[in-house]
């Protein structure tokens, strides 16, 4: 929905930030597909493939900006979109390594861990998108985290 509304912002000349349409169009082609090939008996070798998918798609991002927004300014639903997806990519291979290889069964922190932050993460990532806001801050903490390390 987020890609579609900013396709409908592009085509009205209500908002031309190409950046935000394009990291709203990856997301939803990449949250689409891995729906479409996900089965409908989930097992915990899937954990792997969604961090494929992750993994994939924060590449397309960033191959993105390298090659169509090198020269322009990170705006927020970029920068969210990377950490969101950097974050969920962890915690998939984080379950994908407890389920799968240790064979653990049983819910335990992780997994109370994992099932909140994915959702709460895809929710913030997806508000971004659609506000192109950076409302809690992570944009400025990358900023201030990026130039305290050129100085150093």
């Amino acid at each position: 929905m987020a890609s579609l509304l900013h396709v409908t912002f592009y085509i009205l000349a209500v908002n031309k930030n190409v950046q935000a349409l394009a990291c709203a169009s990856i997301l939803a082609a990449s949250y689409s597909l891995s729906d479409l090939t996900t089965p409908a008996n989930f097992e915990s070798i899937d954990f792997a493939v969604y961090f494929l998918y992750d993994v994939v798609t924060l590449g397309a991002i960033i191959l993105a900006k390298y090659l169509f927004f090198r020269d322009a300014k990170n705006h927020p639903c970029y920068v969210y979109c990377c950490i969101g997806l950097t974050i969920n990519a962890l915690l998939f291979f984080a379950m994908f390594v407890d389920s799968h290889l240790l064979g653990t069964y049983e819910p335990w922190a992780l997994w109370y861990f994992y099932s909140s932050t994915v959702n709460i993460v895809d929710l913030v990532m997806v508000s971004v998108v659609i506000l192109n806001r950076d409302f809690i801050g992570l944009q400025l903490l990358s900023r201030k985290f990026l130039s305290s390390k050129a100085v150093v």
